[in-house]
């Protein structure tokens, strides 16, 4: 499966556990930033909100971190 499907999967059958987990992991890749954001940019609150290259790792993790509700 791509990103995408992925990604389409599990917001459709596992939506509340995605949600979740993706405010999890956004709040340790915020924290874990410096000042910097992975972009180059500086990294406030409302960057991270609009950052495109952000809220991909952050998807990333998310799918990596949920990797188990996938269907073999």
């Amino acid at each position: 499966m791509k990103l995408k499907e992925k990604l389409a999967y599990i917001e459709k059958n596992h939506f509340g556990e995605w949600f979740k987990m993706r405010q999890v992991v956004e709040a340790e890749m915020s924290d874990k930033q410096s000042i910097m954001c992975v972009c180059g940019k500086l990294a406030t609150g409302l960057h991270e909100g609009y950052c495109q290259r952000f809220k991909a790792k952050v998807n990333s993790e998310t799918l990596k971190r949920l990797s188990h509700l996938f269907k073999k």
